[in-house]
């Protein structure tokens, strides 16, 4: 049996607020698809490109960071949503890790000079070395272990 996932989900920092507060993670604008391809005991970490959706106020940090909890999705009317999809989840007491300090280290990050490229999606798998790197800049590094 494989072990654990390693997520990055992208969303504003108010939304990552929202979910931190109420113990849930949400992707995709609550795409059902988007939830439904974590497991319980999976690692997320939230990249908020801006603190609100479509805004302008820049935040390029990671600003969450956890695991997903037991339990299956759950339909949410949660930010107004409609239809929207949730996972409870446990968030650890972490730092916010600035994106321009950790770029260098992420293997993901193939192209540095379009490293925005890599988080238009809302939700992605990453390694385990480059997870355990953003856990490290966050603080919490010792939460997590993997396998080899």
């Amino acid at each position: 049996m494989a072990g654990p996932a390693c997520w990055i989900g992208v969303a504003a920092a108010a939304h990552v607020r929202v979910g931190r507060q109420q113990g849930f993670v949400m992707f995709a604008h609550g795409r059902h698809s988007a939830v439904r391809q974590l497991r319980p005991g999976d690692a997320f970490a939230y990249y908020s490109p801006t603190e609100t959706l479509g805004g302008k106020d820049a935040v390029r940090r990671f600003t969450a960071i956890g695991t997903i909890a037991a339990g299956e999705p759950e339909p949410s009317s949660i930010m107004g949503a409609t239809e929207a999809w949730m996972r409870r989840a446990h968030y650890l007491d972490a730092q916010e890790a600035d994106i321009y300090l950790l770029l260098p280290q992420l293997d993901f990050v193939t192209d540095p000079s379009h490293w925005g490229m890599y988080f238009r999606k809302s939700l992605f798998k990453t390694g385990a070395a480059d997870f355990s790197r953003i856990a490290e800049a966050m603080g919490v590094g010792h939460h997590f272990h993997f396998g080899d």
